[in-house]
């Protein structure tokens, strides 16, 4: 081509290159263009879903370490541990309210429960006289705490039936009865040597609050501190308590302060706020024990009258028939029933220990005052 012709054509060449070059630019988009709020999640930024390290979850309440499993033989031992433990146990108690210990006759599922059992509080001094073989026979391996322990124990005064029952202590300090020509089992059961009733003096549940706070802490000696803070505010109430009684009893002249009773449960609350007894019904026995022979009730009703005695006591779980057979043949009253081996049922006025000892010496002071 002639230099004329490049002349003519190289304007035209120029324009086409440059609509090309127009054409194609959005194609190809700069990096550097882009807005910064457009701008991708980092790959390396892992989803909170990812990260449960980050904020650990509490464990679900299924594997949360288990209750320690308590059991106690009767209602009045059940109020004083709930007392220390609160919800931090779980608590069984085998003989419940307004029912004798004296003749609890345990069932299969009172064995399982026995054998579940980490711990076991009881009386002792032979008030339990079941619970060593039923232990024996749940095959438990539950630590049995005493809660008389530490408790000077008074021996019995008072019995009923000398000429009928005879009592020999073998090698072992138990106790053994001789009932004659009676069957074994037909007669109810009877205390050893020493009262067992340890609680009618507040100041020996305030001695067994201890006991069970112990054994609890070593048990359990993460809740330690929880044991001992709720012991010692139990064990102020127990200490005013005590003082009411004492306050109560001044109000009745000594000369009145003389108790008789379905059976010998009051020893302690005798000794302890001032009282004499004069006598009981059905001595040492169950409160559900046979009525005693004519022979023991004419000895009886002839102490009362002599100590100018004006009422009897009957008792949460009692025999009411013998008192009635007394009451008439000494010719005194019939006083309130008491607690005395059992709180009584939710909602009357011995549901709990505190409420069982003020009814108590309430309706003892009331009576003895008239």
């Amino acid at each position: 081509m002639n230099r004329r012709s490049m002349l003519m054509f190289g304007p035209l060449l120029l324009s086409i290159a440059l609509i090309a070059s127009a054409c194609a630019v959005p194609t190809s988009p700069a990096p550097q263009a882009q807005p910064a709020t457009a701008a991708p999640v980092e790959p390396t930024a892992s989803p909170v879903a990812d990260a449960p390290t980050a904020t650990p979850i509490p464990a679900p309440a299924t594997t949360a370490e288990a209750k320690l499993k308590v059991l106690a033989t009767f209602s009045i031992i059940a109020d004083l541990v709930r007392n220390v433990v609160g919800d931090r146990v779980e608590l069984i108690t085998l003989v419940g309210p307004e029912t004798d210990s004296h003749d609890y006759e345990p069932t299969p599922s009172d064995t399982a429960k026995v054998a579940d059992a980490q711990l076991i509080f009881e009386n002792g001094l032979m008030f339990e006289s079941w619970l060593d073989r039923l232990y024996e026979a749940s095959g438990s391996r539950a630590k049995r705490v005493v809660l008389s322990e530490g408790i000077d124990p008074r021996l019995f005064e008072h019995t009923h039936g000398e000429d009928e029952h005879s009592h020999e202590h073998g090698a072992d300090g138990g106790k053994e009865h001789s009932h004659g020509e009676e069957k074994a089992g037909e007669h109810a059961h009877e205390h050893g040597e020493y009262d067992p009733h340890v609680w009618q003096d507040v100041r020996n549940a305030i001695q067994m609050v201890r006991n069970i706070a112990q054994a609890l802490s070593e048990a359990d000696s993460a809740n330690a501190d929880f044991y001992a803070a709720n012991a010692d505010a139990y064990i102020a109430q127990l200490e005013a308590l005590d003082e009411e009684i004492v306050g109560l009893v001044e109000q009745i002249p000594e000369d009145r302060r003389k108790l008789v009773t379905s059976h010998e449960a009051l020893g302690y609350f005798a000794d302890r706020y001032g009282f004499k007894v004069i006598g009981a019904v059905l001595g040492t026995m169950s409160a559900e024990a046979r009525e005693p022979s004519a022979q023991d009730f004419a000895k009886l009703a002839e102490a009362v009258k002599a100590e100018g005695v004006k009422v009897i006591f009957l008792e949460n779980v009692t025999n009411p028939q013998a008192v009635e057979r007394l009451a008439k043949e000494a010719g005194i009253e019939i006083g309130p029933s008491l607690y005395t081996d059992a709180l009584g049922a939710p909602g009357t006025p011995g549901a709990t220990y505190i409420d069982m000892m003020r009814f108590n010496a309430r309706a003892i002071v009331e009576a003895l005052m008239k």
